[in-house]
């Protein structure tokens, strides 16, 4: 039995979605998809109601397709925790982003640490679930004493191989978040 146990491609986007909501020294329209709107009667992001372009690297300038919305846009921002004051200049939303203090780079690379230990509890937790399968599969008599060691060790290998990479994608967070 040689094929993967984990959802390692899922627990990597799960760790670059959270990644993307921490702002670095480069401004990125993803800082903006943790934001949700109420537009139309129900919530929605900005990149389904504007264009979003980077006009300098610590702006964003935020055209919406429908200037009625100007308002719930300006007010999701203001309500989030962007730490930035909207613009608005009836065609749309300008966002100019103060640069990053030290301090700030300090309490995000905790923020990344954090986020890190989480998805390394779902990744654990995973690996529980996995294992305990196992176990009932040996009970059941679906699988031998030998295959039961060989696949733990597998999946142990796995898991100490996902660990590797989410380490990597942090740090590569981190050391981005860390140039001035």
């Amino acid at each position: 039995m040689n094929y993967s146990y984990l959802p390692a491609q899922k627990l990597k986007d799960v760790l670059h979605e959270k990644l993307s909501g921490i702002r670095t020294g480069r401004i990125n329209s993803s800082i903006l998809d943790s934001v949700v709107v109420e537009a139309y009667g129900s919530k929605m992001h900005f990149i389904e109601l504007s264009t979003i372009t980077i006009p300098e690297p610590a702006q964003l300038l935020i055209t919406p397709f429908d200037k009625s919305v100007l308002p719930a846009m300006e007010k999701a921002i203001v309500n989030s925790n962007l730490g930035v004051n909207p613009v608005n200049d009836g065609a749309g939303l300008r966002l100019v982003f103060p640069p990053i203090t030290e301090e700030n780079r300090k309490k995000r690379v905790k923020e990344i640490a954090t986020i890190l230990e989480e998805v390394k509890i779902m990744l654990r937790s995973n690996r529980q679930d996995i294992l305990k399968k196992f176990k009932r599969e040996k009970e059941e008599g679906q699988m031998t004493e030998d295959d039961l060691r060989r696949n733990e060790t597998q999946l142990q290998s796995e898991v100490d191989s996902l660990n590797e990479e989410l380490e990597a994608i942090t740090k590569q967070k981190e050391e981005e978040l860390m140039k001035v």
